[in-house]
């Protein structure tokens, strides 16, 4: 049976702080970017990754699950002011859903390998991929920071403006018979009789 080497405690730091961003609300203190690795962590764990290979992937999940909820959430706020950034957002949630899918199958297909036929592992199938985790998170985290640039703009928008109020009843006489046969007198009275209305031949 093959050695497997399981992640060490400093690439699972690095890792959780990496998704520290993700657990937070834009910039935050040396107390709060804390508290959201420690968050980032805890959740890690719960994966129980065993390999490089396998933290690597829980970590993408993780990021690419929070980064679809930013954008559905934003979506929802939006629809009723901005359908081109409300559609583009749920484009956006409909592929980080994809590739949250995407690494789950493979961390499930990891794990069935670690467990069923550890002795075929190798370290090119558990070794950490730099460059495939920078390009998920960095993704990710574009996706998140721009979904939540959006509900702070809509929130901030001034309210739509109120119906103008009606006219004031004596300047807006209702047109009933009774009124139009008074003003028709009325004319009459300043300029004497007014041309009879044309009638259709």
């Amino acid at each position: 049976m093959s050695q497997i080497a399981e992640p060490s405690p400093r690439l699972r730091e690095q890792t959780a702080a990496a998704l520290a961003p993700f657990f937070m609300d834009g910039a935050g203190s040396d107390a709060d970017i804390a508290s959201a690795t420690a968050a980032a962590a805890q959740m890690l764990d719960d994966y129980h990754p065993k390999t490089p290979k396998e933290l690597q992937l829980a970590a993408q999940i993780v990021a690419f699950d929070f980064a679809t909820l930013a954008c559905l959430g934003a979506a929802a706020t939006v629809r009723s002011q901005d359908l081109d950034v409300m559609l583009d957002l749920q484009d956006s949630a409909i592929a980080l859903d994809k590739l949250s899918e995407k690494s789950t199958r493979a961390l499930e297909a990891r794990r069935r390998e670690r467990e069923r036929t550890p002795e075929r592992m190798t370290a090119a199938s558990t070794a950490w991929d730099n460059a495939a985790f920078q390009s998920a998170i960095g993704r990710a985290l574009e996706k998140f920071l721009y979904a939540n640039s959006k509900v702070p703009v809509v929130r901030e928008m001034p309210p739509v403006a109120a119906k103008p109020a009606k006219l004031p009843i004596l300047s807006a006489e209702p047109m009933t018979v009774s009124v139009l046969a008074r003003r028709a007198a009325g004319a009459e009275g300043r300029g004497g009789r007014r041309a009879a209305p044309r009638t259709r031949q």
